[in-house]
């Protein structure tokens, strides 16, 4: 009989006070040059991309399995991990008082207060502007981050901070600028520990023959950090903090309470909390100060009559209570 063929098998192979005049400083050599990492002037605002992660690629897939919720915090920005604690902000009506949510309808700003340090005109060319940022310091939870951004229409050379006035206070200076390039900018980080007042913080920014006097003072919400709390917790806080411990004003520059809520957050560093679905008009927002972190700051927002909103105020420490609550009515307006 003839011998049948062997079979064969083929296998697949997978191949980021204008009040005194500036001060000519003797004596003082020129710093060498450093390269300094600045940006133009119109080019500020640095935007975070966020990549997503490259998903493996395999060639027997695995049998179906049951779908898995999405990760929530992918989609999540910088603000919202950094600033906003790095948890997703929910207001269903099926959490329980007793769960930590936040209301998920308002963006909390990067920073509180800004403005100009340094006017250009008696800075000679130069020009220093601030803004407090809404972060913790590198350096303890209790200070407070100042974003500094100089910018000049000439070359400036050896920028530092000298002749602090400290009083009570803890900063850590900017570090030193080697040079600054005509119509260039850069920014630097101060960080202050104000001890929980609205204490003037006196300094000067030297340059090789220069000295400039300023003066910075924080803001009552710069004094403050969000503190996310359960709505319960809210409540029963707010129970005791009554009497001196409560203060409020009526205002009618909104158009909500929800619009009230989130303007008071562009000038206070404050959480908003989730949605009571018993009263929906009612906003709660919470924070606690920066410098001690037992002293709460409770701020309520509802409707009033004739088209107004009441805020109210209720606080540990009474003295500074009175003081947030003259700053939003002022900032807020009536």
């Amino acid at each position: 009989w003839p011998l049948s063929p062997d079979p064969g098998s083929d296998s697949d192979s997978d191949s980021e006070d204008d009040n005194d005049k500036p001060q000519v400083r003797t004596n003082n050599t020129l710093s060498q040059p450093q390269p300094a990492a600045q940006t133009n002037v119109g080019g500020l605002l640095n935007l975070l991309d966020d990549d997503d992660d490259d998903q493996p690629v395999t060639t027997n897939p695995a049998p179906s399995a049951p779908s898995q919720q999405p990760d929530i915090f992918a989609s999540l920005t910088f603000e919202d991990n950094f600033i906003g604690g790095g948890r997703p902000a929910t207001n269903s009506s099926s959490d329980s008082k007793d769960q930590v949510q936040l209301f998920d309808k308002i963006r909390m700003p990067r920073h509180g207060s800004k403005g100009v340090l340094l006017k250009e005109s008696l800075g000679e060319g130069m020009e220093v502007q601030y803004a407090f940022i809404r972060q913790d310091s590198i350096y303890s939870k209790t200070m407070s981050v100042v974003e500094l951004t100089f910018l000049s229409k000439v070359e400036v050379r050896d920028i530092h901070m000298t002749s602090v006035d400290v009083k009570q206070m803890e900063v850590r200076k900017f570090d030193k600028i080697p040079v600054l390039h005509a119509h260039q900018s850069t920014t630097a980080n101060l960080h202050i520990d104000f001890k929980g007042s609205e204490r003037k913080l006196k300094f000067s920014i030297g340059t090789t023959d220069r000295t400039y006097p300023v003066t910075l003072a924080p803001k009552a919400g710069d004094l403050l950090k969000s503190h996310p709390m359960s709505i319960s917790a809210f409540d029963t806080a707010r129970k005791r903090l009554t009497g001196m411990q409560e203060t409020s004003f009526v205002t009618s520059k909104a158009t909500s309470t929800e619009d009230l809520a989130s303007k008071i957050t562009k000038f206070v560093d404050i959480a908003v909390l989730s949605l009571n679905p018993s009263n929906p008009k009612l906003f709660r927002l919470s924070a606690h100060h920066r410098h001690d972190p037992s002293q709460l700051v409770l701020i309520s927002v509802d409707e009033a009559s004739g088209g107004k909103y009441n805020v109210t105020i209720n606080c540990d420490d009474m003295l500074f209570s009175g003081s947030l609550s003259d700053y939003l009515h002022k900032a807020i307006g009536k």
